[in-house]
């Protein structure tokens, strides 16, 4: 099987895995955060181009500082399980995955 094929199954596949994961061990958050951790390996590694490990490591630091913090300080919402400033630690792997899935997935499609 050549690589092209391959590359955007294992990333649709990951991203979609990460979804799955994170409601299948909701109240095990060390197997969320491992399986987030190596779904993250997997599609940067299925990718291989540095502008996404770019995007991965920008959505990993922003997400969890513009969407999180102000809300949880605003008293907005909570996390029943915080561990980090208020939020669980596998939050930003979770944004890594879904952005990195979604950029890869708008890149393959710009017809959409």
């Amino acid at each position: 099987m050549s690589k092209a094929p391959l590359t955007p199954s294992l990333v649709y596949v990951s991203g979609g895995a990460t979804l799955v994961f994170m409601y299948a061990f909701y109240n095990r958050p060390e197997l969320i955060l491992f399986s987030f951790a190596v779904l993250g390996l997997i599609m940067l590694g299925a990718i291989n181009r540095g502008r996404y490990v770019f995007w991965y490591i920008a959505a990993s630091v922003l997400g969890p500082i513009i969407l999180d913090i102000p809300g949880l300080h605003l008293g907005l919402w909570s996390y029943g399980t915080p561990q980090i400033f208020g939020f669980p630690f596998w939050l930003p792997f979770f944004y890594g995955n879904v952005t990195v899935s979604f950029l890869y997935f708008v890149r393959a499609h710009p017809e959409l």
